[in-house]
């Protein structure tokens, strides 16, 4: 097979249940690089957080962020979508009554955080490194582009369908995170972005994935990889499983079908 990209997931995919990855990577990102084959961080999560895990590579990778709301090349932006100010209100009323959630504001600039929630800051830096605590949402001087919301008590899939029906954008439940953003953004919208770029055909593609966020990144490729931890859906789809995130499959599949040493 001819591949000449390759993107992963980050979270119960390319990292383990410590959030690292094997330093193993390194070498074989440079042996892709002379390859000429392209790899792609494909995350739930912040550029900025995305970016600065990689460092020093991250000038040479490529990222749709966000669940697909914004993509770059490095450091140089490619495509950001946002939400619109009318609909941010919106959102904004429909979450009112839920003040015992804890909400983040994910911006093209940075993350938004209430002040109150402060006490939520080790779960924030989890995911961002770009944010900043703010008293109120209604003078943020940003364009947003998702908007994920936490609870606490770790039930927030009974929130999906009180919320869902009454805004005019997705909402997804991954990970005990709620996210929401446009309806036409996914990460398979973000891997056809690079693909139409680059000129790369789907059945040059290689993709791995864990949770329903991934759905789309698998199908928009010939070889879409379930990891062993994924949930059923996505092993359905699959052309094919890999050992678990704590088992580093990613770098397991990659080094099999690649052949790499």
């Amino acid at each position: 097979m001819m591949i000449k990209l390759i993107a992963t997931d980050m979270d119960g995919t390319f990292l383990d249940s410590d959030k690292r990855f094997d330093p193993e990577f390194i070498d074989i990102f440079y042996k892709l690089k002379e390859k000429g084959i392209k790899f792609v961080i494909a995350s739930g999560n912040q550029y900025y957080r995305l970016y600065q895990k990689f460092l020093p590579l991250s000038e040479q990778m490529y990222f749709i962020a966000e669940n697909g709301c914004y993509i770059a090349e490095g450091a140089t932006e490619l495509y950001c979508n946002t939400i619109t100010h009318d609909n941010v209100e919106l959102i904004k009323t429909a979450l009112a009554p839920y003040d015992n959630l804890f909400m983040i504001m994910c911006g093209r600039k940075g993350a938004y955080v209430l002040s109150r929630d402060k006490h939520f800051e080790s779960l924030v830096r989890l995911h961002y490194c770009n944010y900043q605590f703010v008293d109120s949402f209604d003078h943020i001087d940003d364009e947003i582009m998702k908007i994920s919301i936490n609870d606490p008590e770790e039930q927030i899939e009974k929130y999906l369908q009180a919320l869902e029906p009454h805004l005019p954008v997705a909402v997804k439940v991954v990970n005990m995170w709620m996210d929401i953003h446009n309806r036409d953004i996914n990460k398979g919208v973000g891997m056809r972005f690079l693909q139409a770029i680059y000129e790369i055909e789907p059945d040059e593609c290689m993709a791995f994935g864990d949770q329903m966020n991934d759905y789309e990144l698998l199908q928009q490729v010939k070889y879409g990889y379930a990891m062993d931890n994924a949930v059923l859906p996505i092993k359905e789809i699959a052309y094919g499983t890999t050992r678990s995130n704590d088992e580093q499959g990613v770098i397991i599949k990659i080094k099999e079908v690649l052949d790499l040493a």
